[in-house]
């Protein structure tokens, strides 16, 4: 990485999605790295096209128009290092584009093993096809089957801590070579084997030769102990390795850039993105990111650089909706919705919906819909998240969520077509966040690509996240509380600008109130709960806190967590209704 932001290395980042594939160029601007240009472009991985390169050039082509940079050379290959007037230094590519890869996981105990084995898996773009354990009740021919049937992409092979369990890890790796060696060539599965690691050469002599196999440091060497992180780089490795087979020009457009550049999954980088930051920010809270795509839905927390990362594939908002209407009646969606819409009309949306997930609301019907969907699939994401949250913090905030600072959110659900007040409440709705808490709006889906890019240039992933493309939201005050009297006062608050402005704003059950406190401004804030709420501070205690403005200002939720709607129909969709208007509409 260049020393000097003034003569700094160019970095061009590529995400590549399951709809859109965006090239960004980032540059230094009068000593500060910013974006110079974007370009977005259909993703073209799938028919008529079949190859992910054109859909990569047509988003390049833009970038170069607006810039008047040669990106391309005469075989339309990135010029790489950056020449006079051409080219770029560096190069980060995220994907996320493809069908979930299918994964089995296979290890001991179902709670141990198997669970940190899940969790592993949990982290890429992946779906859990089966799962094997001691307690599956197969025995060696069903597990055989089950492999083979499920045609894995990925065998995560768990187990033993160590010094510990070896018999039963053994007959684990046989199965799954058994079921290797029924597979055709070409189609077995890559298998990384992270358990107990005096079992590794014997592993190796079963399976080397059969099936490609890696190897890392055991993802649970003790009982309380878990560490993911040397399995989790053999498994970006494998990731990569297969996404190079499957998508059809990946593997070309990727080979003149080795050495060169860095390639991740689109939610891995993103929560690459939610670690960093959480080295930075408050060290008493953690940082929190979403982001809701059309085939998964990811979820990063961290706290002081250590946390938890889940991409949830089939909870997004494109191709498996369908399948979400298996699981959850439509009923649940339709209490999120701020108009009546019969469920004929629903069901209708879910379906056209996955089948051109790339498509805009255009009514005022669709637009309740598709955010009613991303307030459902983002609540059991983060639900899902809190599973695996530190016990510490489990224990200490109960089925509250933690108190996190910042909360970054991403996803076209959120910045096409919605306004920032329908943005922020559909995030209020589907986190249900506690405390203090400032949301951060990633309009431009820029935090994979500085997620990619901390390794190569930390200052500039630094920089570009202070820049206009984030956008503050607004600061939240939670008044968590179970008071089912809709009315009663709930929160007392005393403000006091940086300007010298005061005023009092009391909050009742069931409201949502806001104080207007525009970007560049601070208060002080005094906040004084009542019936035993909770600001941030504990239950019923008092507390005071400095608080920054942003696009919405100051947001009071009284409602309540989980959030409360009354059970009649009309009343609840006044209520959406009156929140909206309350944040501005």
């Amino acid at each position: 990485m260049a020393t000097s932001l003034v003569d700094a290395d160019s970095l061009l980042a590529l995400d590549v999605g399951n709809t859109h594939t965006r090239a960004m160029l980032f540059d230094a601007v009068e000593d500060r790295y910013r974006l110079v240009a974007m370009g977005v472009a259909p993703t073209t991985a799938g028919a008529p096209q079949r190859d992910v390169r054109a859909g990569i050039r047509q988003a390049l082509t833009q970038v170069a128009e607006v810039t008047g940079r040669r990106l391309l050379d005469k075989d339309g290959q990135i010029i790489i290092p950056a020449e006079e007037g051409a080219g770029v230094d560096q190069v980060v590519v995220t994907l996320s584009a493809g069908k979930p890869l299918s994964i089995v996981v296979a290890g001991v105990l179902p709670q141990v093993s198997v669970r940190s084995a899940r969790r592993l898996a949990e982290t890429i773009y992946g779906r859990i096809a089966t799962q094997l354990h001691l307690n599956d009740h197969l025995g060696m021919e069903g597990r055989i089957n089950a492999v083979v049937q499920a045609r894995p992409d990925v065998v995560i092979l768990a187990g033993g801590l160590e010094n510990g369990a070896s018999q039963a890890v053994l007959q684990m790796a046989e199965a799954v070579g058994l079921a290797a060696y029924l597979i055709p060539q070409g189609q077995r599965p890559e298998v990384l084997f992270a358990g107990n690691s005096r079992l590794q050469e014997r592993i190796k002599d079963m399976l080397e030769g059969i099936t490609p196999l890696y190897t890392a440091a055991n993802v649970q060497p003790a009982l309380a102990q878990e560490q993911l992180g040397p399995a989790q780089e053999a498994l970006l490795e494998i990731y990569r390795q297969v996404r190079e087979r499957q998508v059809p020009g990946l593997q070309d457009w990727l080979a003149p850039l080795r050495g060169r550049s860095a390639f991740y999954p689109t939610g891995y980088a993103f929560g690459r993105m939610v670690r960093f930051l959480s080295r930075v920010y408050d060290p008493s809270k953690g940082v929190l990111g979403v982001d809701v795509g059309a085939e998964a839905v990811t979820v990063a927390a961290a706290w002081g650089g250590e946390g938890v990362l889940k991409t949830l594939a089939g909870l997004g908002l494109g191709s498996s909706l369908p399948d979400l209407l298996r699981h959850v009646p439509a009923e649940r969606i339709l209490r999120w919705l701020p108009i009546d819409v019969p469920t004929a009309d629903l069901i209708d949306y879910l379906y056209n919906k996955s089948l051109h997930p790339e498509s805009i609301p255009l009514t005022e019907e669709d637009l309740a819909v598709e955010q009613a969907l991303a307030r459902l699939v983002l609540r059991t994401a983060v639900q899902q998240a809190w599973r695996h949250f530190p016990v510490q913090q489990r224990q200490k905030f109960g089925a509250l969520l933690p108190y996190f600072e910042p909360i970054l959110a991403s996803g076209s659900v959120l910045t096409r077509g919605a306004t920032h007040a329908q943005a922020l409440l559909t995030l209020l709705d589907g986190i249900q966040p506690s405390g203090i808490t400032t949301f951060v709006l990633d309009e431009n889906h820029l935090l994979p690509a500085l997620g990619a890019a901390a390794d190569l240039n930390p200052v500039l992933s630094v920089q570009v996240l202070e820049s206009h493309h984030f956008v503050p939201l607004a600061t939240v005050i939670t008044a968590a509380h179970r008071v089912t009297k809709m009315g009663a006062p709930i929160l007392r608050i005393h403000i006091e600008t940086d300007t010298g402005e005061q005023g009092k704003v009391e909050l009742k059950t069931g409201q949502l109130r806001v104080v207007r406190l525009r970007p560049g401004q601070t208060a002080k804030v005094e906040i004084q709960p009542l019936r035993g709420s909770d600001a941030g501070f504990g239950p019923g205690r008092r507390g005071s806190a400095i608080v920054n403005g942003s696009t919405l200002g100051l947001v009071l939720d009284g409602r309540g967590r989980p959030v409360f709607l009354p059970k009649d129909a009309e009343k609840r969709r006044a209520l959406h209704r009156q929140w909206l208007d309350a944040l501005g509409g």
